[in-house]
């Protein structure tokens, strides 16, 4: 069985900034990504835009944030002696435990094949539709961690095509990474 599907369909409890969070879901990420929050994309922030992501993942999905309410100052205000490097340490665990798609291949485009310019319409909302199309309800397709409904439509586009994805295997990616030792030695 590949790593990555089994990282992302076997998680474990996640605490950060000393709030137990919940599964890192599709609205989860929509949200992160709608306020600009640089952890989600593995960058630096400070210790406020931390303790704001942790509090969007520790309520469900599309919750509204409710920042300046009484639990949120109540609990901020011990949140404040938590080490920022720790916290975005343990952030990052959570975010790898539940962002684990499949791996492709990035292939060059054949000669005179061109590729498609990106979606403007959020990856998130695309990947509800696609879930809702497999018979998940709109709550329950927001609700999905990121990385099961990664995996879901690459499944999905199997099932519907015929067609094998070109899937990094496990093995390959240990390959990749000794090439990349080998090469950094140098």
């Amino acid at each position: 069985m590949d790593a990555l599907a089994a990282e992302a369909f076997l998680n474990a409890d996640h605490r950060v900034c000393g709030l137990r969070l919940r599964p890192l879901s599709i609205g989860h990420a929509f949200t992160l990504e709608a306020i600009g929050s640089p952890f989600y994309h593995g960058q630096k922030g400070d210790l406020d835009q931390l303790q704001l992501a942790a509090w969007i993942c520790s309520r469900p999905p599309l919750a509204p944030i409710h920042a300046r309410g009484f639990r949120f100052a109540l609990w901020q205000r011990t949140a404040s002696r938590f080490d920022l490097e720790t916290e975005a340490a343990r952030w990052s665990v959570y975010v790898g435990d539940y962002c684990s798609p499949p791996q492709m291949w990035n292939k060059a485009p054949k000669a005179g094949e061109e590729r498609r310019e990106h979606s403007r319409i959020p990856s998130q909302i695309i990947t509800v539709t696609r879930l809702m199309r497999l018979g998940v309800s709109e709550k329950q397709a927001w609700e999905t961690p990121v990385g099961i409904a990664a995996w879901y439509e690459a499944a999905s586009f199997e099932a519907e095509t015929g067609e094998n994805l070109d899937i990094v295997t496990d093995s390959e990616r240990v390959a990749i990474i000794r090439q990349k030792l080998k090469q950094h030695r140098k």
